[in-house]
């Protein structure tokens, strides 16, 4: 797989995974959410299908404005999966995929800390 040989790809992979342990064990080790991927679910999450069209359009970075604009129009639970879904998406192109449509790698790591720093308060 070619993910295991980008250096930068396997480190958003660990990060989302790192962020997904946080978020499923919160502050206390004590687990009072769990993380399901939407992917799996047949039901789609509040504006996912919003954000999947601006992806598909190649709006990527409308798509994450989009997405933080969001955080009070559901759930915090619903958002961060909601958000965790979309980094995921967008994590699935090429660098030169993501330039087209105004992002990068580095921006999505950038959301994943935005969504983490938005737990821990």
């Amino acid at each position: 797989m070619r993910d295991e040989n980008d250096f930068i790809l396997r480190q958003i992979r660990a990060f989302a995974e790192g962020l997904g342990y946080i978020l499923s064990h919160g502050k206390g080790g004590q687990s009072e959410a769990e993380i399901v991927f939407p992917e799996k679910q047949e039901q789609k999450l509040p504006y996912q299908n919003e954000l999947q069209g601006l992806i598909d359009k190649k709006r990527y970075a409308d798509a994450a404005k989009r997405l933080l604009s969001l955080q009070y129009a559901m759930t915090e639970a619903q958002f961060m999966k909601l958000g965790i879904w979309s980094y995921s998406e967008l994590n699935e192109y090429s660098d030169d995929q993501l330039v087209e449509g105004n992002f990068s790698k580095q921006s999505i790591i950038t959301g994943l800390n935005q969504l983490k720093a938005l737990r821990e308060k």
